[in-house]
């Protein structure tokens, strides 16, 4: 047991919290954490970190490695990262809550806790027993994978969360409906939008004197994201309009296992003139970089799809965050994206794995400049409206206090 001098209120579980050496994952938990002190709460992070024994073997790079620190803090929040076992194998999924659950409950003396905010299922599943422990709401987030095909995986795990689970958050009417499907009761199901500080992405273009016409895609490099579809959307587009090939710049800001997918697509396409890819994560400014790229582009895309392992999008932040400085967006109609993204005013909206529409989508934002700077303002104006953090949070701190019944 660890023993605290702070009085923590609310601890938030959540695994890959950000830290200084990785500042760019999982922003809007950090953004959430944030906002609970500024609304007077104190809260607790535990964000267990998942490594695998013989990685190597596995051919997984350093992101499955022990944590070298157990407590660290970040942005004036106590951070308890908590290494458990993890094996890339579904069939060993019970294996892996149990890691979960012992490293979760390992911190039981946390008397002054009120209510535990879990973040993903899995971390739900392994928070009931430290719910029942401390005699507090839990509330549960979802986020896309783990209410689809992989939350039926999930489903003989689920039992103990649906019977006592508080609250079960959603990002979309999507997410909401997959729950329900698996058992998790309507009255106790919410949708709740993560939002974007609207301060921070604000309507300021940094225009460069290239001559480019700039695209943009942020994300991790995963199958799921559809980036390599973008790219042979490009191909497309420069087979139709080859003059359009010296004034299309496509660049894509992340990291992630499949880049060597992404570079293979770029060498068969034709695209190394075109194509820049940027790494942000585990670089300290990696923040910054996000910004400064939304600042300095011309139209955002997201090509999202649902993969053959049932991997789904909630509501992305970065289409947020892009729609939030200003860019009009092409995204698919895919999870809860039609529910972020106004088809028409505040973007285009494609088929899931269709270059032929989203190299259509480029091309008339190209051609038609008029309908593009409408967009840019009607969709700063539909994150200001309906996805505006601070207006989310105080919802949110509203069904912190029913459950709490303050």
């Amino acid at each position: 047991m660890i023993k605290y001098n702070n009085k923590f209120d609310i601890l938030v579980i959540r695994d890959y919290y950000p830290s200084y050496q990785n500042p760019t994952i999982s922003t809007w938990v950090f953004q959430q954490v944030k906002s609970l002190y500024e609304r007077g709460f104190v809260p607790l992070v535990i964000s267990p970190v998942p490594y695998i024994p013989l990685r190597k073997l596995w051919k997984l790079n350093s992101r499955y490695e022990k944590p070298k620190k157990e407590i660290d803090s970040y942005e004036k929040t106590l951070v308890i990262r908590p290494p458990y076992i993890k094996i890339p194998n579904h069939k060993l999924t019970g294996f892996t809550l149990k890691q979960l659950e012992k490293v979760i409950n390992k911190y039981g003396n946390l008397d002054s806790i009120k209510l535990i905010h879990s973040h993903f299922g899995q971390n739900g599943i392994a928070a009931v027993t430290l719910k029942k422990e401390l005699n507090v709401p839990l509330v549960t987030s979802f986020y896309g994978y783990d209410t689809g095909r992989l939350g039926k995986h999930f489903l003989p795990y689920y039992k103990p969360l649906i019977q006592n689970g508080d609250l079960f958050l959603v990002l979309s009417e999507d997410m909401k409906e997959d729950l329900i499907n698996l058992g998790f009761p309507s009255e106790r199901t919410l949708i709740h939008h993560l939002g974007v500080d609207t301060d921070e992405f604000i309507l300021k273009r940094n225009y460069t004197k290239d001559g480019f016409f700039k695209l943009l895609t942020i994300a991790r490099f995963d199958e799921a994201k559809g980036i390599h579809i973008v790219l042979k959307a490009l191909q497309l587009l420069f087979d139709v309009q080859p003059a359009m090939k010296p004034i299309i710049k496509y660049i894509i800001v992340g990291g992630g296992e499949y880049e060597k997918n992404l570079k293979h697509c770029i060498n068969e396409y034709n695209l190394s003139d075109n194509v820049e890819i940027i790494h942000n994560l585990g670089v300290k400014d990696g923040r910054e970089i996000v910004k400064e790229q939304l600042r300095n582009t011309d139209v955002f895309l997201l090509c999202s799809y649902v993969t053959k392992k049932g991997s789904k999008e909630g509501t992305p932040v970065v289409l947020m965050e892009a729609q939030s400085s200003g860019l009009p967006v092409i995204a698919t109609k895919h999870a809860g994206i039609p529910e972020i993204v106004i088809d028409g005013k505040s973007g285009i909206l494609v088929k899931e794995k269709s270059p032929e529409e989203i190299y259509q989508a480029i091309l008339f934002l190209y051609k038609n400049k008029d309908i593009a700077e409408k967009m840019k303002i009607q969709a700063r104006q539909n994150i200001i409206d309906n996805f505006n953090q601070k207006i989310q949070m105080d919802k949110l701190c509203l069904e912190y206090n029913k459950l709490l019944r303050i």
